[in-house]
């Protein structure tokens, strides 16, 4: 059902002989290359979900459809293209890619453009009896020589989607919490969020599972009605002005890694119609 095919800076991966999405790891679209990202996403029906703003000329140019990012990390900003030349999640070599999975090693560059940081990636591509498609994410850090801190801001997120423009128009915003809207799910926890909206008179939408097994679960959410949705363990002062500034940071030990797992499921209608609540119980339990 699921095949990968590699090329020379991206893998397609199609899922009964459509195409479902591009991981674009070497490659920048006419841009250039920093961090890997998929574009498009596309539901069953071939209808696109995401946005890469870089290529849109969106607001937000490093909003690069469905990624992994953090603003801070020992410093090197690995959100934004703001640096000159901007930090690199440099792709190494691929460990892995057969059937339905895509094992990556990646390195993460300093301010100075050199390596700290490796992660292992792992991406597997599901799909649900309903039609529902997901994208399995395990991310595997480790500093390559001294700790490494993920650093306190909102401007991050370990699993981040930018949302297709239809969507953004007018997006339903909801989170495992029961809670809906922009103003009730930023900076809250919850075991998922999902943002969904009408595209051509269809619903659709994505949700981001939290595993319980990751740190700080439930995760808190830097979620924007303008299309930006990402899993943000770390911008607890942002999300909390109370809070000290630092409260949010991470430090992760040479031989000490950490992992983060997320499941990013693609559907048809809203959340409640998808499921979303049930497909995360099976994902808890895994």
């Amino acid at each position: 059902m699921v095949r990968l095919i590699e090329e020379k800076a991206t893998v397609r991966v199609e899922i009964g002989g459509k195409h479902f999405t591009t991981y674009y790891f070497a490659d920048g679209m006419g841009r250039p290359y920093v961090r890997p990202f998929f574009y498009p996403v596309l539901a069953a029906d071939g209808t696109p979900l995401t946005s890469d703003q870089a290529t849109a000329g969106g607001d937000h140019p490093h909003h690069r459809s469905l990624w992994v990012a953090h603003g801070d990390v020992n410093g090197a900003d690995h959100w934004s293209l703001n640096a000159k030349p901007p930090p690199r999640q440099r792709h190494i070599r691929f460990v892995s890619l057969a059937g339905d999975t895509i094992v990556q090693e990646l390195q993460w560059e300093d301010k100075t453009s050199e390596p700290i940081l490796r992660e292992t990636r792992t991406m597997r591509f599901i799909v649900y009896p309903d039609g529902a498609r997901a994208i399995d994410f395990k991310l595997v850090f480790e500093p390559l020589d001294k700790p490494v801190t993920f650093g306190d801001t909102k401007e991050a997120g370990l699993c981040s989607v930018r949302m297709a423009k239809e969507i953004s128009k007018n997006p339903a915003i909801t989170n495992s919490a029961g809670a809906t809207g922009e103003k009730a799910c930023w900076g809250k926890p919850a075991k998922w969020c999902d943002q969904s909206g009408v595209i051509d008179g269809k619903p659709f939408g994505i949700a981001i599972l939290d595993h319980p097994s990751n740190p700080r679960h439930p995760a808190t959410w830097h979620v924007r009605a303008y299309g930006l949705m990402t899993a943000n363990i770390f911008g607890l002062h942002d999300f909390d002005p109370k809070k000290p500034k630092g409260a949010g940071n991470l430090t992760i030990e040479k031989g000490k890694p950490v992992t983060f797992r997320y499941r990013v499921v693609v559907h048809a209608g809203d959340a409640a119609a998808a499921k979303i609540d049930e497909k995360w119980q099976h994902f808890a339990a895994e």
